[in-house]
């Protein structure tokens, strides 16, 4: 898996196996403590953060999202369009933005949990739009 100067891969994800009955991919090969899904609508933008601890999977389902990234001090900027089967893994502490550019639907998967304020204590808010 090729990643970039920040450490973030983002690939197209290609199945493992396939035979008559479908396909198998693989995404993920540690442990994972949080599973999300989350819609946004044309023009809606989120993140504006980095995790401290966590790394964060994003598989995209539907939809078109352009993804910002950053050190924590707002230097070497990278800029991504993703789509349908994209994967994005996000190491601790890079600054993180989507923007759709058409509603879109992804799947969100975190190495800490979201429970007991785990996400709030492990996210430092900023801005890159």
């Amino acid at each position: 898996m090729k990643k970039d100067s920040l450490g973030v891969s983002v690939y197209k994800a290609k199945p493992v196996f396939a035979d008559k009955r479908g396909q198998i991919f693989d995404f993920i090969e540690e442990l994972v403590s949080h599973v999300g899904m989350i819609s946004f609508k044309k023009g809606a933008v989120r993140g504006n953060h980095y995790h401290k601890k966590s790394v964060q999977y994003t598989y995209v389902i539907s939809g078109k999202i352009a993804i910002t990234l950053s050190d924590i001090h707002g230097k070497n900027v990278q800029h991504y369009t993703v789509r349908p089967g994209s994967v994005t893994v996000i190491p601790a502490r890079i600054v993180h933005t989507y923007e759709a550019l058409t509603n879109a639907v992804i799947l969100d998967l975190t190495t800490k949990t979201r429970k007991l304020d785990g996400y709030e204590k492990d996210t430092v808010r900023m801005n890159l739009s």
